[in-house]
């Protein structure tokens, strides 16, 4: 035997370890001697010790073989024994439980995993670690910077939440804060689509711009990121305060005293860039209330590597009157490559005024290298983004996430073709021979026949494999991962990589018996199977959100109460999940047995997979039970006899060791007997009865049954354990029966609530008329859900109507509202009202009835003005009014409204000026318009004809100018008349009879107004000319009637509109309660 080192866990027995190092030796022992050595010097350890003995931390344990006949022999229950447990005590530190109860409850719960390890042909994937499982459920799609960590392999097709790339970095244009971020997707190609931030789709944002690259060996350099920008945040504020004496109080006259901050930028940085923040804004408040400019001076130099005389950069004078926060950003080329120090310093003086607001912060730092971000020998798929974050993003872009799917062969019609495919034959391959395998497989060491078959069986049951790989494992831990969910296990015949699958077979390779192979055994590990197995994943029907669904165990109905869980890592799918997790409790119901047996030399027919016959000697029935009395060699000796014969057999028990309770049923032949005996000799000598005993003897027959090995395990001198389970075809035949229930992501049960009924509500707030509302009749209430429930309310009603109806009228008030605003009552309406809560659709009590005078707080409303106490008068582009203010009830305030007469008043359009304030007794004067106006005319009201040039047919006399027909004729006056000024022409035509009669300017070009052909009052409009310079009527020969009051005079921008108009007057009182109107008062401005 040569020389062998292990390495073995402390706590295990002397021999438990034995077991470890030798799987090929069975009792007796005198085929071992075992030497425990330490520090202390080296004893011998008896053999009947070897079970009750545990070495110390430490010991060394010295296994020497003595020769002799069948010396080594497999003891595999007890390594089997040993790896079903051995889970929870690795496990347990890694949930935070050392202590020995913990780790109990730990064995307990992994009951089915355990068990699988033992019988399944394909063991199922480890559970993960909850660092790798977030890497999948990164709390609401979480980027993260992963240094030194793989770089993400995605199998199939999965929503992921990828690494960055590099850091990501702000770019300040204006006023506006872009980002700018990197995301590595992992080794290529990938298809990537349907980019989104968070739950949003990338497209929903304004001013952003994506670049993709794929992964492929043509990819160009993203444009988005070209080069190095390490940005540090700083968010150091930049202050310049004034020096203070003892109190506290700023020194009168003093200066503000310098505070340089500094920081370092990266190292080989050739350019360098500082982000200046103003977080309140930056502006000033005059004395007159309004925004005004405000100024600030930031001064920026620098030095390579902290030495030397500083150099400046420049001094930045920014000025604004901005309230909200914003950025402002200065990138320079630095002298020569290297590292430097950067100074950045306030150069104005911080304000003491509350008037003025000029916070700075220095944001951060930027170094800038030229060289591209990215350094990789192995084409990347990668996804640059530059988005705007001003009024966009809520923190920085870190929850970007993409759904991605593997470009890798897919076997179609015969061929492997280049495709998207999802199987795990695929993500086989492409684990053997994908860059991220630093030792690839060639093809021809691919048995592609082989897993062409499995890619088709794999599409045709639906078996797929979406999984993002990105944590540290082996090729091995990934080959195992990806093939557990095509039903297979890696395999490799030294030659070419292939697969085992778990399916029915009808080859039988090899057939097993006692002729072949010795020391058969049997063991069925027995357990409770939970009500059912709950499957966490990320649920590809519902964008990817982790869900969580159990199943029920076969031929489970009622609740499911007792559940474990079960991995099922790179399964997406619901309808798969349900019918994979089925078929794993059919493989523990129809493989609960574990069959092994020992065959000998180098070369076996059977490899792992592979269908055999199993056939094995068992007791057709009990004849004899007999107590052992004594044990030498194979000769045992019982205290019964048994008769003559030569087809007996004995059953009995072997136990791994002295905490072995149960044992293992072995069946031994014996030796042909010629008459009735108490003394049997066994043929087999592996395994011996213990004296005291009670064993079964019995007719022995031969049984046949199909089996699948699961593995082969070496031994000594070129001994084999090979290790079968039942080949159980039913396991497939039920697994394709399945019929999945509707799945919808749901966990729970909708639980009946109407019987929580909610809290009477409480009215917070209740206000009426102009006081409370600004409305007369305004009425508003206020609501909050009442304490003593604990329902959920969504909602109010509240009922009101006048004191003297008798029906309610209801209104339904959402519960995230608070309240509600009515105008459906006049000032003075008593009402009454009441509330109560509903929660969904369970109504609460109602509060006590209340009552309330709409606008019972408001002032007095004031009385309308008597009208004999207004005067309004028209006049040249204005009206005067004259307003005589009473002593009793007087109103402090009036409004004054204008309307073209003869139509309705509007509040809202017609109102002119602000409100004036008056006071009781007063006499308020207002003129509307221009007042400043005057006649340009002498003698308009032709009292005297001075002023006047009259043509032949014109008279003045008694206050009229008189034309008789005859021949034509003008009336005339020179007056001062301004070139591009309008004029406004008013005058009164009496006695008309015939004829026509019309204003004009004349001089230079003349300008003529309206024809006048009736009686009436006529307002025109004329815009002088150039060498305008006289005024005149001019009538034609047959006009025959009388002017009368003639008005000219210069318009202004505040004059009046001229015509008829009807003015009125509104009192109100301090509340701007308003009371009725007086008018209309009509007038005509000219």
């Amino acid at each position: 035997m040569g020389r062998k080192e292990i390495e073995a866990p402390h706590g295990l027995t002397v021999a438990e370890i034995v077991a470890l190092a030798l799987p090929g030796f069975r009792e007796p022992r005198k085929g071992l001697r075992v030497l425990l050595v330490t520090d202390k010097g080296a004893a011998v350890v008896d053999p009947a010790y070897w079970s009750s003995l545990r070495p110390a931390p430490h010991a060394r344990v010295v296994i020497r073989t003595i020769p002799g006949k069948d010396a080594l022999r497999s003891v595999l229950l007890a390594v089997v024994s040993i790896a079903a447990f051995a889970l929870a005590p690795y496990l347990a530190p890694t949930l935070g439980i050392t202590g020995e109860i913990g780790v109990s409850l730990l064995r307990s719960g992994l009951t089915i995993v355990g068990q699988l390890l033992v019988n399944a042909l394909i063991p199922p994937t480890q559970p993960e670690s909850e660092e790798r499982r977030n890497v999948y459920n990164i709390d609401g799609w979480r980027n993260e910077a992963r240094p030194g960590a793989p770089v993400p392999y995605l199998f199939g097709k999965h929503r992921y939440a990828p690494p960055f790339a590099a850091s990501s970095w702000t770019e300040v244009v204006g006023d506006q804060q872009y980002v700018r971020a990197l995301f590595c997707l992992g080794y290529g190609p990938l298809r990537i689509s349907d980019l989104r931030i968070g739950d949003t789709p990338i497209s929903d944002y304004e001013d952003v711009d994506v670049e993709i690259r794929e992964g492929r060996e043509d990819d160009l350099p993203i444009g988005l990121y070209p080069e190095q920008v390490l940005e540090e945040n700083a968010g150091v504020q930049l202050v310049r305060p004034k020096p203070r004496d003892l109190t506290g109080e700023i020194i009168p006259g003093s200066v503000g005293v310098e505070t340089p901050v500094t920081r370092f930028t990266a190292s080989n940085s050739t350019e360098a860039s500082v982000i200046l923040a103003y977080p309140t804004g930056l502006f000033a408040i005059d004395d007159k209330g309004r925004v005004a400019p405000r100024s600030v001076s930031v001064r920026i130099r620098a030095r390579l590597n902290g030495e030397g005389v500083w150099q400046d950069v420049v001094t930045l004078a920014i000025t604004a009157k901005k309230q909200e926060g914003f950025l402002r950003q200065h990138r320079w080329v630095l002298p020569t490559r290297g590292r430097w120090q950067i100074e950045v310093t306030r150069m104005t003086d911080d304000s003491t005024s509350t008037q003025a607001s000029d916070k700075v912060v220095l944001s951060g730092i930027q170094s800038i290298r030229p060289e591209y971000p990215i350094n990789f020998d192995k084409p990347l798929a990668l996804v640059a983004i530059r988005v705007r974050a001003t009024y966009q993003l809520n923190g920085p872009l870190n929850a970007f996430n993409a759904l991605i799917e593997r470009e890798a062969l897919i076997h179609e019609e015969g061929a492997w073709v280049t495709g998207y495919g999802r199987t795990p034959a695929s993500a086989y391959v492409a684990a053997l021979t994908g860059p991220m395998n630093p030792f690839p497989a060639a093809s021809s060491a691919i048995d592609w026949d082989q897993i062409a078959d499995w890619h088709d069986w794999c599409v045709e049951k639906g078996l797929k494999y979406d999984r993002v790989h990105d944590g540290q494992e082996t090729l091995g831990e990934m080959l195992l991962a990806i093939c557990a969910a095509g039903r297979a296990s890696p395999r490799h015949d030294g030659v070419k990589w292939g697969v085992v699958i778990d399916r029915p077979q009808a080859l039988v390779v090899d057939h097993i018996n006692p002729r072949n192979s010795d020391q058969f055994e049997w063991s069925r590990s027995y357990f409770n199977p939970p009500d059912g197995v709950r499957v966490r994943f990320l649920d590809e029907t519902n964008n990817y959100e982790e869900a969580e669904m159990v199943i029920p165990w076969p031929g489970h109905v009622g609740e499911i109460r007792l559940t474990e869980t079960m991995e099922m890592p790179g399964k997406t799918d619901p309808v798969e999940i349900y019918i994979e997790a089925r078929r794993r409790m059919y493989e523990l119901i129809y493989r609960p047995d574990s069959f092994s047996a020992m065959q000998s030399g180098r070369a076996r027919v059977v490899t792992r997979g592979d269908l055999v016959m199993g056939s094995f000697d068992v007791l057709d029935r009990t004849q004899l039970a007999a107590r052992v009395k004594t044990v030498t060699g194979a000769l045992v000796e019982l205290d019964e006899e048994i008769a003559a014969g030569d087809a007996y057999g004995i059953r009995f028990r072997v136990f791994a060791d002295a905490e072995d309770g149960v044992g293992t049923s072995v069946i031994s032949k014996i030796a042909p007997t010629d008459a009735p005996t108490r003394a049997i000799r066994l043929l087999d000598r592996s395994a011996v009865p213990t004296v005291g005993e009670i064993v079964h003897l019995g007719p022995v027959s031969t049984q046949s049954l199909p089996l699948r090995v699961r593995g082969i395990e070496g031994a000594e001198d070129f001994n084999a354990r090979v290790m079968m389970v039942a080949a159980a075809p039913e396991i497939d035949t039920l697994t394709d029966a399945e019929v999945v229930p509707e799945w919808d992501g749901r966990i729970g049960e909708i639980i009946d609530q109407t019987a929580v009924v909610p809290a009477v509500p409480v009215f917070v707030s209740v206000a009426s008329g102009v006081v409370g509302t600004g409305d007369a009749g305004g009425f508003e209430v206020g609501l909050q859900a009442g304490s003593g429930s604990t329902a959920l309310v969504d909602t109010f009603e509240l009922d009101h109507r006048l004191t003297s109806s008798g029906v309610w009228t209801t209104e339904t008030i959402p519960a995230a509202a608070g309240g509600v605003r009515l105008d459906v009552y006049e000032a003075g309406d008593e009402i009454e009202f009441r509330a109560r809560a509903l929660a969904s659709t369970t109504p609460g009590a109602y509060t006590a009835v209340a009552t309330l005078t709409i606008g019972e707080d408001d002032p007095a409303i004031p009385a309308a003005l008597d009208g004999d106490v207004i005067s309004v008068a028209g006049a040249l582009g204005h009206a005067a009014l004259i307003v005589a203010i009473p002593e009793a009830d007087a109103p402090t305030q009036l409004q004054i409204y204008r309307v073209p007469a003869g139509n309705p008043l509007d509040r809202a359009t017609h109102a002119i000026g602000s409100r004036l304030a008056v006071s009781a007794g007063s006499t308020l004067s207002y003129v509307d318009g221009d007042g400043t106006r005057v006649n340009l005319l002498g003698s308009a009201d032709f009292n005297s004809a001075d002023a006047w040039s009259l043509d032949s047919g014109w008279t003045i006399a008694g206050g009229k100018a008189t034309f008789s027909p005859g021949s034509a004729g003008n009336l005339s006056q020179s007056v001062p008349l301004s070139a591009g000024t309008t004029y406004r022409v008013a005058f009164e035509v009496s006695g008309y009879v015939a004829g026509t009669v019309k204003p004009r300017l004349i001089g230079g070009t003349n300008v003529s107004g309206e024809t006048v052909t009736a009686n009436g009052l006529f307002l025109d409009r004329l815009t002088a000319l150039s060498g305008n310079t006289e005024f005149k009527f001019l009538a034609q020969t047959t006009f025959e009637g009388s002017i009368e009051f003639v008005r000219l005079f210069a318009e202004t921008p505040s004059c009046v509109v001229a015509g008829a108009w009807d003015y009125y007057v509104e009192p109100l009182n301090d509340e701007n309660i308003a009371g009725p109107v007086s008018g209309p008062f009509t007038t005509t401005i000219y």
